[in-house]
């Protein structure tokens, strides 16, 4: 079963913290971004295990017609070493649209 699929067997809640859902292979520890990207849309940033690993879980939710929210495939799950890697390419990327070229 792949982690999406897991995921939505949680079927998160709007506002809720989504702490644990219904299966035991995945467990959302922290929420530190819980962005709106969009009226149906909103860039979640969770720290999470998976089958005894923990992961950084970045990830579009989208609402369902119930007002309920669900993660997407839009998203990408990577293992917290590589975030400081991460964070650099982000920090490159951004500082490639600043119009006055800083740092």
């Amino acid at each position: 079963m792949t982690a999406k699929k897991i995921a939505h067997q949680g079927k998160a809640q709007a506002g809720r913290n989504d702490t644990a859902n219904s299966s035991s292979d995945t467990e959302y520890l922290v929420r530190f971004l819980d962005a709106v990207k969009n009226a149906s849309e909103r860039l979640r940033v969770d720290l999470k295990t998976y089958r005894g690993n923990t992961y950084i879980d970045i990830r579009v939710w989208y609402v369902d017609a119930a007002g309920q929210y669900h993660p997407s495939s839009k998203g990408v799950m990577l293992k917290p070493t590589l975030a400081p890697e991460l964070l650099r390419g982000i920090a490159l990327a951004a500082q490639s649209f600043d119009p006055k070229g800083a740092a």
